[in-house]
């Protein structure tokens, strides 16, 4: 073997080594991908059981739950009942939805709608308005809880923080997406036991688009890897604005900081 033979061996060898660790081991601890199909949003469709979603979100700590979503409108010929259609939800614990139309009546067109323990209320709901949520194109959300505090992203910028006045309900039920009204796709919506870190968000979103930012399975004509980049968050002491920074701009939510 030529030295030039052997360099470029070692290369290829660290370049594989980097996919795995990054791609493979990384990105994996906990994380559990429950929809790893191409899904229309048209109909209702629970994608976990109670159970599973009882022990792995509702009943720690702590809990992740994270998507690609594509909403290419409603149904203007079904009727909305509140104004608000479900995009996701665990039937009387939390449901994530949108408006048909924007900034209506509360002034935004997307929410975090959570059941919570009121002593005095046993059907008290809290709510985290949130801003639009693009259409026409892909978009990562994912919802981040700890305790009484969830956090909410829409690709890598963080949107809402709120710390809620009680505790979130934990009422069994299955995790499902869709709705009649809706038209538009949803792939790989994963869930974790443990409140994960934005970094590690951003992680394991980089990891399911290419290096134009589409999702790999909606990407036919392009056949590339994964975008592998380490520097995905702001390392410590450079000066760039990590994903933990509040949005400058004031439609986002941001109500309370960290504890």
């Amino acid at each position: 073997m030529t030295l030039t033979s052997f360099i470029i061996f070692g290369v290829i060898l660290v370049i594989i080594t980097l996919y795995i660790i990054i791609y493979h081991i990384y990105p994996s601890s906990g994380s559990s991908d429950i929809l790893s199909t191409m899904t229309s949003l048209s109909q209702k469709k629970d994608i976990a059981y109670s159970d599973k979603i009882f022990q792995s979100v509702l009943s720690t700590s702590g809990s992740s739950i994270m998507g690609f979503f594509k909403i290419d409108g409603n149904d203007k010929t079904m009727k909305i009942d509140n104004g608000f259609i479900p995009l996701l939800q665990i039937e009387n614990n939390v449901v994530l939805e949108i408006s048909p139309v924007p900034e209506f009546k509360s002034g935004s067109s997307a929410r975090l709608r959570i059941y919570t323990n009121n002593p005095s209320n046993n059907k008290s709901q809290e709510i985290i308005n949130l801003p639009p949520i693009p259409q026409q194109k892909w978009v990562f959300i994912a919802i981040l809880r700890d305790g009484r505090r969830f956090d909410v992203i829409y690709d890598n910028r963080i949107v809402a923080s709120h710390r809620l006045e009680y505790y979130p309900s934990v009422i069994p039920s299955p995790l499902s997406v869709g709705d009649k009204s809706l038209l538009g796709s949803v792939i790989h919506v994963l869930i974790n036991s443990k409140r994960m870190s934005p970094y590690d968000v951003e992680r394991l979103r980089l990891s399911y688009i290419d290096t134009n930012g589409k999702i790999l399975e909606d990407n036919t004509m392009d056949i590339s890897f994964p975008t592998i980049n380490i520097f995905a968050v702001c390392p410590p002491g450079l000066p760039c604005d990590p994903i933990t920074k509040p949005p400058p701009n004031n439609m986002y939510q941001w109500s309370t900081p960290y504890a």
